[in-house]
């Protein structure tokens, strides 16, 4: 039997999810997610995993041809992080290199895709929780 007090945190002392590298990430990608729906895209998978790493979003822009399958890379940051890159910026030459692997990969899995375009998704969190959405479209290309 227990005994003694269970002492729950006040809301004061709960860690920020803005503090949280992990939750920031997540919940920055589940706006991006319900952005996308709400302009009508369909959204095939979050998450998925290759041999080279792990895709944010596959995806199918409405208005791409229909053979084209869109890989998204998210980042989201905090509006007050000192001496940060605008998100965007850090999908450097690496992380590209990574999806541009990935997509042959999502090819063989995705017989019915012949072209594959690359977008970044940056999100920036000000301190009052809002989030603010930049979407590149064609942010690199695949002929690296």
């Amino acid at each position: 039997m227990f005994e003694g007090e269970l002492q729950v945190p006040t809301a004061s002392e709960e860690r920020d999810w803005r503090c949280d590298p992990h939750e920031l990430g997540a919940r920055g990608e589940r706006v991006a997610v319900e952005s996308l729906k709400k302009r009508g895209w369909r959204i095939l998978q979050t998450n998925w995993r290759s041999g080279y790493g792990e895709i944010d979003i596959v995806a199918l822009d409405p208005r791409a041809s229909d053979s084209t399958v869109v890989l998204v890379e998210m980042k989201t940051r905090r509006a007050d992080a000192q001496g940060d890159v605008m998100p965007e910026e850090a999908v450097d030459e690496q992380r590209q290199a990574r999806y541009l692997n990935a997509a042959t990969e999502l090819l063989r899995a995705y017989a019915w895709a012949s072209v594959v375009r690359f977008d970044v998704i940056a999100i920036v969190v000000t301190p009052d929780g809002m989030a603010h959405l930049h979407h590149v479209k064609n942010a690199y290309a695949g002929d690296r």
